[in-house]
């Protein structure tokens, strides 16, 4: 068995998320590609993008997500609004919607609500699918009203005794009913069937519509499974098939099938006494992988880099991993060779940004001046004026 340390592990994930060096303004789609950019909070991608292209500006993002259309946006990991090419739709959705047998992603606590309902979770699935075909004809504005407006077209796929039921309170969630959660837990399946999918947001709010109304013809969705288990593994291996539905949000079941279709391509290595899983190829490359840069990083809120499982790999104290990694309101973070080394966040105060950075190791005053010039280039990519930028220590 191969052996590694854990800062080759490392750097090589960082090259993988094209963290090492930039690519150039014309490459963002493969930047996009290498594991796809899950936007939540929205608007979250726009900093993953900034951090792994030269020279790359909002409206840049805005042509290729809106219109060319060579990005595209929908439910896909872990449930989440992902942005990918439209070109690997097969990757990022086809491949991970649930077989027959299998829970669908985002849909494990739907036996509640389906119970309530009185209803076949198979039998809730079919009849959405039915009412997405309202999609291909009109837009609807808000995660809200799509429930309710699917809901609605439900019902008459149902039987009467799911229809007594469906306008009942929602077991999870105020002003919803028990047809509407239904939907919102389903809905993910959908999105990765290729049936709905987000649009141009309007006034702050997500906009759905099925793909062919949006790009005008029906949505190359043929699954390429074997392709984003070699994504996971090339972004974030040495990893395990445990890791893997971590990141996607599939079931066990799910992931075990994916992750078997990968057997040939993959290595069993050992990082300081742990085992897992990377591609043949990357194991290859390592020795010839490029210099690790001195230059100072600020990643957003929930980059993907910070989706790999081994946490302690690039912040080894648990206390400030408890910063880091938060279930609401996660920072963005300051990256030095791999390492995180502070957070930061920048609320807008008096029309202008207010940075702080809080260290979790001492930095160099040249360093801090560095720290201080990214931001001041990423309040400039956010079109946002520059106030103070304090270190916290």
């Amino acid at each position: 068995m191969r052996s590694m340390t854990e800062e080759q592990a490392v750097c090589r994930m960082r090259h993988a998320h094209h963290l090492d060096r930039k690519l150039p303004r014309d490459q963002i789609l493969e930047a996009a590609l290498a594991c796809g950019f899950v936007n939540s909070p929205p608007g979250s991608w726009e900093l993953a993008v900034r951090a792994r292209v030269e020279a790359v500006s909002r409206n840049d993002l805005h042509r290729e997500l809106i219109e060319t259309k060579r990005l595209m946006q929908a439910w896909s990991l872990r449930g989440a609004p992902t942005i990918f090419p439209t070109a690997e739709a097969g990757t990022f959705l086809g491949a991970l919607a649930a077989q027959e047998d299998e829970v669908p992603i985002y849909a494990q606590p739907l036996s509640y609500t389906a119970q309530a309902l009185k209803a076949d979770q198979k039998v809730l699935l079919e009849a959405l699918r039915q009412a997405c075909r309202i999609l291909d004809d009109s837009v609807v504005v808000g995660k809200a009203q799509l429930d309710h407006v699917l809901a609605e077209a439900m019902k008459s796929y149902l039987p009467p005794s799911v229809r007594s039921q469906a306008d009942e309170p929602s077991l999870v969630a105020k002003n919803q009913t028990l047809l509407e959660a239904a939907v919102s837990y389903l809905l993910r399946q959908c999105s990765l069937e290729g049936r709905v999918m987000m649009g141009e947001r309007q006034k702050q709010e997500p906009v759905f519509l099925s793909p062919s109304a949006w790009f005008g013809s029906a949505l190359d969705n043929q699954p390429q499974p074997q392709r984003i288990v070699d994504q996971f593994l090339h972004c974030y291996g040495p990893a395990s098939v445990q890791d893997f539905a971590r990141w996607t949000g599939c079931s066990r079941m799910q992931a075990q099938r994916l992750w078997a279709l990968s057997e040939a391509e993959r290595i069993e290595v050992e990082v300081q006494g742990q085992r897992g899983w990377m591609l043949k190829a990357d194991l290859e490359e390592l020795d010839r992988l490029p210099q690790e840069t001195s230059a100072m990083q600020l990643l957003g809120t929930h980059d993907p880099f910070l989706d790999l499982p081994q946490r302690s790999w690039i912040l080894t104290d648990p206390a400030a991993q408890k910063k880091v990694w938060r279930l609401v309101g996660s920072p963005g973070v300051v990256l030095h060779k791999s390492q995180i080394v502070g957070i930061w966040n920048a609320p807008v105060q008096k029309g202008k940004a207010q940075a702080r950075i809080t260290l979790f190791k001492a930095l160099t005053p040249a360093q801090r001046d560095q720290v201080c010039a990214e931001m001041i280039q990423l309040q400039g990519f956010l079109q946002r004026p520059m106030g103070t930028c304090d270190f916290l220590e």
